[in-house]
């Protein structure tokens, strides 16, 4: 009898826990009597159960009894795993912390998720519910993955010329959005970048190459059509064939490694009908050539980290910097995506070089060795902040603003100002004056989605030596507050690890120098709609969900750290996701993280060819 009633009691809190809805916080104060505030927290405990609970319940217990029949349940997996299994319990609870926080700040907003005794109550159930089912999960779909077989040298449709045929049907799946969104979509960046190019005045605050490229192109329409939307539409068109073009080589590349016909095709179909691809690539922004440029350099990245002796070839050796290059000014975050990467790979190769030689089996020299510290980062970094230093010093740009990259702290600082009984001493407030003005209106102006708000109280003119003091006055002012410096980051950074977060898509930016020259009367709103309604269906909505992919991520780690193989190809991504934390916003549109989105489906096929040599063979010239 046990063995059927665990899987329903399973399945119950399982889907408690994915169907759990939050309040604001019942407070006893606000019920005239206690009878009342006892009722109404009870049926804040039980929840809302519909019909698509209880479809969800049914779904649940029947994955538990798969999970049982094939040895899969916690108990089991626990005794036969032993140590082994700390890390899985680990990722568990951080799935099931994630889930439920994103579930709370988008149904509740900055309160705590333990802020009443209800709350934490439901909070825990929930948990305990996801981590009863996403533990063995871990197991079952670890079991299934390496089972998956890639790899097919028979002859398909990609055997030969596999970048045209791609290309080219992806080409012709795009040319409708392009059409229909003309001249292209319009965000707050771009119509800066665009501004800067048109005036004459230039800021490092976007990068300063895209800037040229993006404004440039719309000073060439106005110049030689008299439109600034012809202009926007060929940088978009560019932008596009861009990210088409590094789409086409990641299937030309896997399909050199002998990859099934079936898995190609379903990448194919995946970078077609992923809403934010279509999304972005038609929005003059910078992220997507700046995805483009990282999609092409992380092929190089893995393939040379399986093939370390073609770094002494010279087309892949300086094709592989100059694709560094392109994301080094593409993207000013670019600079810590190539160095820290880079900085892991080399590592990486002198370990292996020692270990080989070890066995006697190694032909990657010292000299291959110092040939790669150069090629995965210290050339590319050189040339291209070169690069960025005489087109700056050009131009005349003024310097952005440092305030970037301390947007996190800056957040932190203004919620725990709000939000603390105790006021800052004096010293506190003196070191924090000194870098961001007026703490006291900083904290009245502080917003969890966005840093920006609090950024304008920045002092650029702040001295290095100033800013140290703000820095050891933040981080004792943390060591007071540490809860409240934690509640700040996960209201700013939720987004980024929570699949529970849903994407608003689309972008709305109206720019009254180029307006809407819409191919009919309603294409834009044609476009607002079937964005907003592909992110509410099941699989578009999966797709481009970025806590999702993190998690998939993490999952993939895992495998790779149980095999020894293949973690050092989640750098890159890891780090990218650090990036994402740090960055001034999510608001529920993850562009920074469409790198993520657009690394992992390739990661997913190619980390599961052999361990061996690739088959790649590099065309020479």
């Amino acid at each position: 009898m046990k063995k059927y009633i665990s899987p329903v009691i399973s399945g119950y809190l399982s889907a408690y826990g994915l169907c759990v809805v939050y309040h604001a916080p019942l407070l006893k104060e606000n019920f005239e009597e206690g009878v009342d505030y006892i009722t109404a927290s009870v049926y804040e405990l039980l929840g809302d159960y519909s019909f698509s609970f209880f479809l969800i319940w049914l779904l649940c217990t029947a994955v538990f009894f798969l999970f049982s029949k094939n040895g899969y349940s916690l108990k089991k997996l626990i005794a036969s795993d032993g140590k082994k299994s700390i890390l899985p319990m680990i990722l568990g609870i951080l799935f099931s912390f994630s889930f439920v926080l994103g579930r709370y700040f988008t149904s509740v907003g900055t309160g705590g998720l333990f802020a009443s005794l209800i709350n934490s109550i439901k909070t825990i159930l929930s948990m305990f519910g996801l981590f009863l089912l996403f533990f063995p999960a871990l197991y079952y779909l670890k079991g299934l993955y390496e089972k998956a077989v890639f790899t097919d040298s028979r002859v398909s449709f990609f055997s030969k010329h596999a970048f045209p045929k791609a290309f080219g049907i992806l080409f012709i799946f795009y040319l409708p959005f392009l059409i229909l969104s003309f001249p292209g979509n319009l965000c707050y960046d771009g119509i800066g970048q665009i501004e800067q190019v048109l005036y004459g005045s230039f800021s490092t605050h976007h990068p300063l190459i895209h800037t040229l490229w993006a404004g440039g192109m719309a000073l060439l329409g106005k110049n030689l059509f008299s439109s600034l939307e012809i202009g926007i539409f060929l940088y978009v068109l560019m932008q596009t064939l861009l990210l088409l073009a590094a789409f086409a080589a990641s299937i030309a590349f896997l399909a050199k490694q002998n990859v099934r016909p079936a898995a190609l095709w379903c990448l194919l179909v995946l970078y077609c009908i992923t809403p934010i691809y279509t999304n972005l690539a038609t929005t003059a922004v910078k992220d997507v050539p700046f995805t483009a440029f990282v999609l092409l350099y992380y092929i190089f990245y893995a393939f040379l980290l399986r093939n370390p002796g073609q770094i002494r070839r010279i087309p892949v050796h300086v094709s592989f910097v100059i694709l560094q290059i392109g994301v080094i000014v593409m993207r000013n975050n670019g600079l810590a995506l190539v160095a820290l990467s880079g900085i892991a790979a080399s590592l990486y190769m002198v370990i292996r070089g020692k270990k080989d030689a070890g066995k006697n089996k190694s032909q990657f020299k010292i000299g291959n060795l110092l040939l790669s510290f150069g090629a995965f980062f210290a050339e590319s970094i050189l040339i291209g902040e070169c690069i960025l230093l005489i087109v700056s010093f050009s131009l005349q740009a003024q310097k952005g603003s440092r305030a970037e990259i301390f947007s996190l702290p800056f957040q932190q600082i203004a919620y725990t100002v709000k939000y603390s009984d105790k006021p800052l001493t004096q010293r506190e407030y003196a070191a924090i004056e000194t870098v961001l003005d007026q703490p006291e209106i900083l904290a009245q102006n502080y917003n969890p989605d966005i840093a920006d708000p609090v950024k304008a109280f920045y002092k650029k003119d702040s001295t290095l030596k100033e800013n140290i003091a703000f820095f050891v006055s933040f981080t004792g002012l943390g060591l007071k507050h540490p809860i409240l410096y934690t509640k700040a980051f996960l209201i700013h950074t939720y987004g980024w690890y929570s699949p529970a977060v849903s994407n608003v898509i689309r972008y709305e930016t109206e720019w009254d120098p180029a307006g809407k020259s819409e191919i009919f009367r309603g294409a834009h709103k044609c476009m607002i709609f079937l964005y907003r309604f592909a992110g509410r269906t099941v699989l578009p909505g999966i797709l481009e969900n970025i806590g999702l992919a993190v998690w998939i991520l993490a999952f993939l780690t895992w495998v790779f750290l149980r095999r020894k193989k293949n973690v050092i190809l989640t750098v890159p991504l890891w780090i990218h996701f650090l990036v994402c934390l740090a960055s001034p916003c999510f608001i529920q549109h993850p562009r920074y993280g469409l790198p993520i989105l657009a690394l992992l489906p390739f990661l997913c096929i190619y980390a599961t060819i052999g361990a061996g040599e690739d088959k790649t063979t590099v065309q020479k010239g």
